[in-house]
């Protein structure tokens, strides 16, 4: 699932559950060859990477596999939010259900 960045106030959440954490750790970016070659990386690593912390952690073929990935670190359903600056990325964060919060 995608969501657009801002959607969300995350504020209004007291404390992050261990599900949020984990979540908050992954970024998806998306490496054009124009990207790659300035990044002085061959045309070989461009698509999407998938990274916890700061570290490179696998090359997904799609956001439904990165989102699957993500899933099954944290145990819990996930929401991609866009951002767009230099390079297209995406942030996880754990996906509520709204009915289930009331």
């Amino acid at each position: 699932m995608i969501d657009r960045f801002g959607r969300h106030n995350r504020a209004d959440r007291p404390s992050l559950t261990e599900a949020e954490r984990e979540a908050a750790r992954y970024t998806v970016v998306l490496v054009s060859p124009e990207a790659a070659e300035a990044l002085g990386d061959d045309r070989g690593e461009v698509g999407l990477h998938l990274f916890l912390d700061d570290d490179w952690d696998h090359q997904p073929a799609h956001l439904d596999e990165a989102v699957k990935m993500i899933e099954e670190a944290c145990g819990e359903p996930v929401t991609l939010t866009e951002h767009h600056s230099d390079l297209t990325y995406w942030t996880a964060h754990v996906r509520h259900d709204p009915e289930a919060e009331r």
